[in-house]
């Protein structure tokens, strides 16, 4: 009997280990670190492929990229030399578009056919947004009007008028696309199916204009603005969790794992990041972990499938998912 008590207890004990290793092992680490100024010029504007796994970084000096499927990333390219702008891929299409100062255009990811240029113009400080269940690109500048483009074959199509002066952000979910204007107050959506604008209201606290950043699978668009972070629930368009946080904010959502990456200074004065974790759901954000922050690591985070890109001092810091440990 005693040597049954004992077998007992010992497996107790070994599950009650495997659980804590699990519950300790933090759900992200840090996998490489390239340089974040190539050719004498920064990195400003990033796009993440789910289908080759490549993270693309546009500058002055063109695209480059990442390819996270190695087992020692390294920065390659340029793919494109051109002053970029901003940059988005259409991964169902295969295609990175991009804007210049004066340019719109795309190159061809799965081929080595030429860029294409759509428009040239002065985009000046263009937004872009994918919308999926249509595959168009949503392209948003200074001018009044967000013009949508075809990513299959580059046709343009609607130009959708704004109440105001022009879009502040621009962000999508599969049958709709979200932004601000620079002289409105709220939230508007663009339904994709009909190209119709209306305005969004949220039900709770919130404050535009604000950055951000969507829940590919439609369920949450989060904003942060001044100290404060939300999450609003798309379908029902309610804030359903909040964080208050001694100075703003910045945010990666990573819809692999769902979870919601928040870098932030506790106090200000401080310059240590903290970087924290957190599940989301109708009762609020829950913290899953804190993860220890490298020495150059900055707040600037970048979202992607599987982990997420943190700026650093020269640097980018890639994050990917910890193996699950059972």
């Amino acid at each position: 009997m005693m040597r049954v008590l004992l077998v007992r207890l010992g497996v107790t004990l070994l599950a009650a280990v495997a659980v804590q290793g699990g519950a300790d092992t933090p759900p992200y680490s840090q996998v490489a670190r390239v340089p974040a100024i190539v050719d004498g010029q920064g990195f400003s504007s990033f796009a993440f492929d789910p289908v080759d796994r490549r993270m693309y970084a546009g500058s002055r000096e063109g695209v480059f990229w990442v390819d996270l499927r190695e087992s020692d990333p390294r920065i390659k390219g340029p793919l494109l030399r051109k002053r970029i702008d901003t940059i988005e891929v259409a991964p169902d299409s295969g295609r990175l578009f991009y804007t210049t100062l004066d340019e719109l255009g795309y190159v061809n990811l799965r081929t080595n056919e030429p860029a294409r240029t759509l428009a040239g113009r002065q985009w000046r400080t263009a937004r872009l947004a994918y919308e999926p269940t249509r595959k168009q690109m949503y392209v948003a500048t200074r001018e009044s009007g967000i013009v949508v483009y075809d990513t299959d074959n580059g046709e343009r199509g609607p130009v959708i008028e704004l109440p105001g002066w022009y879009a502040t952000m621009l962000e999508a979910v599969p049958g709709k696309v979200f932004f601000s204007v620079a002289d409105k107050s709220g939230l508007y959506v663009i339904d994709a199916a009909t190209h119709t604008l209306a305005p969004w209201p949220v039900k709770g606290p919130l404050v535009t204009p604000a950055y951000l950043d969507a829940d590919p699978s439609g369920q949450y668009l989060f904003a942060t603005y001044d100290k404060h972070l939300v999450a609003i629930d798309i379908p029902t368009a309610t804030v359903v969790a909040r964080l208050t946080t001694a100075t703003g904010a910045r945010i990666a959502f990573d819809p692999e794992r769902r979870l919601l990456v928040v870098s932030q200074i506790d106090q200000p004065g401080q310059p240590r990041i903290r970087l924290r974790a957190y599940s989301v759901s109708a009762a609020g954000f829950t913290e899953v972990a804190e993860l220890r922050n490298p020495a150059d690591g900055l707040g600037g985070l970048e979202s992607f499938s599987g982990g997420f890109l943190q700026q650093g001092f020269r640097s980018l810091l890639f994050w990917t998912a910890s193996p699950v440990v059972r």
